[in-house]
């Protein structure tokens, strides 16, 4: 080392400016109060060392040195700090590395704990002699090479070189401390990756093969469920039934990418079958298998041209499909000439019919309902198949129907359709206090309404199936009949009623013994009542008194065509012998005082037109000129 004149003199010449934390080496000669320092290296105190440094007292505080500075020239950072900059963060990452391979260990397990301690150690020693290495300085090797070579010269540089190398100087230690941590770097690394790329797994046993590794048991039997679900048709049940055994399960150790999905798992089972199956289009009709096509645009074409026949007359607001459901279901089939057809194949079969009608010979003493019970159907369901049949007329030997001929594919069409129907008006009933009760009067006439109706129509195989009602307009409403109803009473009469004629006031025989008997009578229970002057026959006779119609009696008894009225208290009047067809009321009828009930006549025991008019007072008759003015 330089004395210190000479180190005063570099400084002076040397002089940079610097930055607090860096690291500056002794050949730098930069600060000269550290010349007689024996060390490879002397960091500078950083800014906060500084701070904690000065003393309360003034007398106390340690001077800084000054630094000259040189404003307009920046310093230059030399090759070996950044060597040392980079060994600092080797080591830094060192640490990280060991602590994470500490943490693996530890979750690994006890069995793989050794070894990773040991590869650790060796990791951490390897990182310290590395920075060890790494903060050798090249002047050092020039001055063993030159210890190697001696002041005689006695071999060349390059031959030093070799020697410096297999006598295992600085330089040599300092590779392997180099090249070994990075060896063990990469080897945990490849270890842990190994480790990281495998996984536990279920090796599955089926049928005696292996067909895949997986996760966990819901893998197979979602691809199981998938198999079950490719191969399910009614021709394929056995097979189906087959898939229903369980695996055998191992504990393996596998590579993340060995792991099979529930799709490759269907497709082994299914391979592990005797037999052997081909992707198909499989047929359905109403859930029902009917068969598989290679092609579903086969399929297609063939049902399309069982439509079309309709389609064509169809119009645009009409609606044209199957009466069935059709189903294409891909999937895999036996490779079967009994269950994969050709299109012609399947157009054949469907455009012939699935079974034909079937009939019933009708016996003496046999109606619809014990034929529909014999044959599974309803009474509507059999009149319905014959609706021109009189089961209670039909003769013996009669062909009923009972079963219809059924194609394995119906078309339907659906057609709307508009008619209009009357809508009936209603009769309405109205108390009144104004009519005698047991009378009535239509006050309003009832008008029936109208109504637009608007049904889809549904046409199978050609004929009308049903109908399903889409709306319903009223177009006219409907006018309701008013009859009203007499709820007014009357008084019984005990006098004062009226002559029960209008036009006939003479008397022929008053009530009595007669001097000269009439058809053998020699008692006269009433009043016999003509027109004087003649012209008697056709004169109106009115009701003496209001009261209810008892009896009115159209015949050729004793007393002709007769009227009877009730007028309450135990008081009646009997109008006899009136004129044929000339009785305006019935009986139950309420009649008011003066109303016409018919005309005067000469039918029954009668020896010329006139009334005979009778009073009878409970039961008894009386004489009327007490009643009547």
């Amino acid at each position: 080392m330089a004395d210190g004149n000479e180190n005063n003199q570099a400084a002076t010449e040397h002089t940079i400016s610097f930055v607090l934390g860096d690291t500056y080496y002794e050949d730098e000669l930069v600060y000269p109060q550290y010349v007689e320092t024996h060390a490879e290296q002397i960091i500078i105190p950083v800014e906060a060392d500084l701070q904690e440094a000065e003393a309360p007292d003034e007398k106390e505080k340690t001077a800084v040195p000054e630094v000259p500075q040189k404003k307009e020239k920046q310093r230059v950072i030399p090759l070996k700090e950044i060597i040392s900059k980079a060994v600092d963060l080797i080591y830094a990452v060192g640490d990280d590395t060991i602590a994470l391979f500490k943490w693996l260990a530890g979750k690994v397990g006890p069995f793989l704990l050794l070894p990773f301690a040991v590869i650790s150690s060796l990791l951490s020693s390897s990182l310290v002699r590395l920075r060890k290495t790494l903060s050798y300085k090249p002047s050092r090797l020039k001055n063993e090479l030159k210890e190697i070579i001696g002041e005689e010269k006695k071999v060349s540089y390059f031959k030093a070189l070799l020697i410096y190398l297999f006598k295992g100087k600085k330089l040599l230690k300092g590779a392997f401390n180099l090249a070994f941590p990075v060896i063990a770097f990469v080897f945990v690394m490849s270890v842990y990756g190994n480790i990281n790329d495998t996984v536990f797994a279920l090796e599955v046993i089926y049928n005696g093969k292996s067909i895949g590794y997986v996760e966990d048991e819901s893998v197979f039997a979602e691809g199981k469920n998938q198999a079950v679900t490719l191969l399910s048709s009614g021709a394929q049940e056995q097979d189906t039934q087959s898939l229903v055994s369980e695996p055998v399960y191992k504990v393996r150790r596998v590579a993340v990418n060995e792991l099979s999905n529930p799709g490759m798992i269907s497709e082994s089972i299914i391979s592990s079958s005797d037999k052997t199956y081909v992707r198909a289009c499989g047929i359905y009709i109403d859930g029902t298998f009917l068969c598989a096509v290679k092609n579903e645009s086969d399929a297609l074409t063939v049902f399309e041209s069982l439509l079309e026949p309709y389609i064509k007359k169809a119009d645009s607001s009409e609606s044209v499909a199957f009466v069935e459901e059709i189903e294409y279901i891909q999937g895999l089939y036996p490779e079967d000439s009994e269950l994969i057809w050709s299109s012609t194949d399947l157009l054949n079969t469907l455009s012939s019919p699935k079974s034909k009608a079937e009939y019933h010979s009708f016996k003496e003493g046999e109606t619809a309902k014990s034929i529909a019970k014999q044959y599974g159907l309803t009474v509507a369901q059999l009149r319905a198949l014959n609706p021109g049949v009189n089961f209670k007329k039909a003769q013996n030997n009669k062909k009923i129907l009972v079963s219809r001929q059924e194609n394995y594919v119906r078309v339907k069409v659906m057609r709307t359709r508009t008619h209009t129907e009357t809508i009936p008006f209603e009769t309405i009933k109205k108390n009144t206090s104004s009519l005698q009760k047991g009378t009535s009067k239509t006050s309003q006439q009832g008008v029936n309404g109208q109504k637009t109706i608007t049904e889809l129509v549904t046409y199978i195989d050609g004929k009308e199936s049903y109908t399903t009602v889409v709306s319903q307009k009223i177009t006219k409403s409907p006018v309701s009949k008013i009859i009203l109803v007499g709820t007014k009473t009357y008084t019984a009469a005990s006098s004062g009623f009226t002559w029960p004629t209008r036009g006939a006031y003479a008397i022929s025989s008053y009530y009595g013994n007669r001097s000269a008997s009439i058809s053998g009578w020699s008692f006269h229970g009433g009043l016999d009542i003509v027109r004087s002057g003649g012209g008697t026959s056709g004169t109106p006779v009115v009701a003496a008194a209001s009261g209810i119609v008892e009896l009115a009696y159209s015949g050729y008894s004793g007393y002709g065509h007769t009227v009877v009225i009730n007028h309450g208290n135990g008081i009646k009047t009997r109008y006899a012998h009136m004129y044929p067809g000339s009785i305006t009321v019935r009986a139950g009828q309420a009649v008011s005082i003066g109303q016409q009930i018919g005309r005067i006549g000469s039918t029954g025991n009668s020896t010329g037109p006139h009334l005979h008019f009778e009073v009878i007072v409970n039961g008894s008759k009386v004489n009327p000129l007490r009643y009547i003015k």
